[in-house]
């Protein structure tokens, strides 16, 4: 019981600062780490401010961290001869990396820009691996991150597979019911593969049709 009383308080020593309440029910609830693993993880990461506008990463370096956005909006996209291409939004409490590049350590093709005044707490490869080698339990979290890329990764691929653009505006909009307060029509019609003038008939028809 006493034991039960420490972890409980232990935890309640971050619980007031920003964005760690979703971090904490991830290490408690989802992987069944205690207080002290939370620590150690916390311990090992630093935190980053970005300026809008301000990249993140950018094609062809080195993703060496895994972060959570602790306030704020990025989107991660990739550039050919036709321009830029939103492939992933990031919101507050989800994690942001450029993951293939942070598992292989090779360079990445993709770009992470805050649309927003943005904060994340990160935590890097070399200082992830030592909390894993110290540890193996840490290995659920890696797993969770892994699993978490890999079901949007697929979930974004099938939509362009079944459903019409229409569709995939409908799936943003119900997966993310703030998106576009805090992202342009612009950046939005790129994610989704369509112009912006065809966007907007989409929302005119969405709204024609509710």
């Amino acid at each position: 019981m006493n034991g039960d009383r420490k972890i409980r308080f232990s935890f309640e020593l971050y619980r007031s600062s920003r964005g760690m309440e979703t971090l904490i029910s991830l290490f408690s609830e989802k992987l069944g780490l205690d207080a002290r693993h939370f620590e150690l993880f916390y311990q090992e990461c630093r935190t980053k401010h970005l300026k809008r506008h301000e990249h993140l990463i950018r094609e062809g370096s080195v993703c060496k961290f895994i972060g959570v956005v602790i306030s704020g909006t990025f989107r991660s996209y990739v550039t050919n001869e036709n321009g830029e291409h939103n492939n992933d939004f990031y919101f507050d409490n989800h994690f942001v990396s450029a993951y293939t590049s942070f598992l292989t350590q090779m360079p990445t093709n993709c770009n992470i820009e805050a649309l927003t005044d943005s904060t994340i707490l990160y935590i890097s490869f070399e200082k992830l691996n030592k909390l894993v080698a110290q540890d193996d339990a840490f290995l659920k979290l890696g797993k969770y991150v892994s699993d978490t890329y890999f079901i949007r990764k697929c979930r974004r691929e099938t939509s362009f597979l079944k459903l019409s653009a229409a569709e995939r505006y409908e799936a943003l909009s119900g997966l993310y019911p703030a998106i576009e307060q805090h992202v342009s029509q612009y950046h939005i019609a790129s994610y989704l593969g369509v112009k912006p003038e065809s966007l907007s008939r989409i929302k005119l028809l969405t709204y024609i049709n509710k």
